[in-house]
């Protein structure tokens, strides 16, 4: 009877002990969610950071932008924790604009984003940027625009087919990632706030084996690099001084070949377009001329320069995987890419 007792005191006690909750879970709406985070570095070596946060004051949601200071960013991040009334959860961020100063700084370029990505509160898919602008000055342009909307900032940077083709995004994985590949190099958006809008897209800087900033290019120029990653050019509007017209449909062809050790790439961009002005007497034969022109040209000028900087932004080496031993691919930025011979044609037809 004793011993009977005695269980049922014991289960009473564990009950109790399992009815106390989760003491360390933070209530939803004790939590500050930052949705855009701005990281700069100045001349006293301490990295800043500026978050965009949602608040709620006197129950009406508004937002602000919050700045801490750190000999690291994960001091920095530690310390607007530390200072906020309420808990600081970073798993929402949705974009990283980094200040230009510090990513033109390999070495401290290269920590920043091993550091985001082995990192467990910020989310790997988190979109990355880099702006000439103080960062505290975009943040704070998203902040009066968008305000709590500012989850939809993902969306500037995919629009979608037919809207806005020469923007692109990069998660922070993708950008760790591609320290580790032997033959494609990326390419970061470059932002700057805008004064209607909430941003403004001004090309972007291509980064060298993961690594290093070695060019920049125009918003025309990312256009191309699409392309070569087969995404659409519909949507882009093209002017030829006499004439502008509207790319409906796209489709890029690539074969790649070794002949003599010696590499080269045959691509077929075939464009259809839609004339949307025209000065009198201009023909669609002299408007698809020129428009075939102007675009073989700006891709051989990308290509003279990458080439220059041993930086294949098109990625041609990965056409090359089944015909270069991966052992021979490694080197492929300075043993085959400086001699890679590329044909580009563009076809453009009326519809």
């Amino acid at each position: 009877m004793k011993n009977n007792k005695r269980f049922k005191l014991f289960f009473v006690f564990m009950s109790v002990i399992f009815l106390c909750g989760c003491w360390d879970i933070k209530d939803i709406n004790k939590r500050s969610l930052p949705l855009v985070m701005g990281i700069s570095k100045d001349d006293v070596e301490e990295y800043k950071l500026a978050l965009q946060i949602p608040v709620f004051e006197n129950e009406n949601q508004i937002s602000k932008v919050v700045t801490g200071k750190g000999e690291t960013v994960a001091s920095a991040l530690g310390q607007i924790r530390t200072n906020s009334e309420d808990a600081v959860d970073y798993s929402q961020i949705r974009l990283i604009v980094i200040q230009s100063n510090l990513a033109h700084n390999q070495q401290e370029f290269n920590e920043l984003i091993k550091f985001l990505m082995v990192s467990e509160e910020v989310p790997s898919r988190a979109l990355v940027a880099i702006s000439d602008e103080n960062v505290e000055d975009i943040l704070a342009n998203i902040n009066e625009k968008l305000g709590v909307q500012a989850t939809s900032i993902y969306d500037f940077f995919n629009k979608g087919t037919g809207w806005a083709p020469e923007i692109f995004s990069i998660p922070i994985w993708e950008l760790y990632r591609s320290q580790f590949l032997n033959s494609k190099d990326i390419a970061i958006p470059v932002v700057r706030s805008g004064k209607d809008t909430v941003l403004v897209f001004e090309g972007s800087d291509i980064l060298k084996k993961g690594k290093k900033i070695v060019e920049r290019i125009s918003p025309q120029e990312s256009q191309l690099i699409n392309v070569f990653q087969s995404k659409s050019e519909k949507g882009n509007i093209e002017s030829l001084g006499f004439a502008s017209i509207m790319v409906i449909n796209s489709s890029i062809q690539k074969k790649a070949s070794m002949r003599n050790n010696e590499p080269s790439v045959a691509s077929n961009l075939n464009l259809s377009i839609y004339i949307l002005e025209r000065e009198e007497g201009i023909t669609d034969k002299r408007i698809k001329k020129e428009l075939e022109k102007l675009i073989e040209e700006r891709f051989y000028q990308i290509l003279k320069k990458t080439k220059g900087k041993h930086t294949d932004i098109f990625g041609f080496g990965q056409q090359f995987q089944h015909l270069v031993s991966y052992h021979e691919l490694k080197d492929w930025r300075n043993e085959y890419y400086p001699i890679l011979k590329v044909n580009f044609k563009v076809h453009a037809n009326t519809e």
